[in-house]
């Protein structure tokens, strides 16, 4: 959310002007990480459940991947690593504006699909999408833009008197 807050505030010249290509590229390079970490971290997890065959542990997996579920998952291996991953792979694409707005929507998007996932099969036996899925979200994220747009009318977006400020500014790779 971070990344693409700052990008499209930099973009509307909210942000101060000493926003460059490098500073682009560090939140590209955070995207690509936490994507990274979080693959390793669901795919470690499928393994050991995989390889130890538990029986206690193994309906949850088989719950995801029958009556519909399994597109879900598929869709999750898809949108929330395949295609974020290429779409960060390279250093331009790390420093392209449009691309890391691009990205970070999707990961938003795919992040709320995989608490969906998460959840709801244990409750529908086949997925369900309805006002009440989008609803809750919807109202959270309104909530808080209504609230950063209060605070962002009242104080600066830039911290000013940070002795770190000049130096961050000036960060090159």
């Amino acid at each position: 959310m971070i990344t693409y807050l700052v990008v499209s505030l930099s973009e509307k010249g909210y942000f101060f002007k000493g926003i460059n290509e490098d500073h682009y590229y560090s939140f590209g390079a955070l995207l690509f990480g936490l994507l990274s970490f979080w693959a390793y971290i669901a795919f470690s997890q499928f393994m050991l459940i995989w390889y130890a065959n538990l029986p206690e542990e193994n309906f949850w997996f088989i719950a995801r991947w029958k009556n519909g579920w399994e597109y879900v998952s598929i869709a999750m291996v898809l949108l929330h690593f395949w295609i974020p991953y290429f779409m960060l792979v390279s250093r331009p694409s790390k420093m392209n504006k449009a691309n890391l707005k691009r990205s970070s929507l999707l990961l938003i998007f795919v992040h709320f699909l995989d608490l969906y996932w998460l959840v709801m099969p244990t409750y529908n036996e086949s997925p369900v999408f309805s006002y009440t899925e989008l609803a809750f979200p919807l109202l959270t994220i309104g909530l808080i833009i209504v609230v950063f747009a209060m605070q962002a009318k009242k104080h600066n977006m830039v911290p000013i008197g940070d002795p770190k400020l000049q130096r961050g500014i000036d960060f090159h790779l």
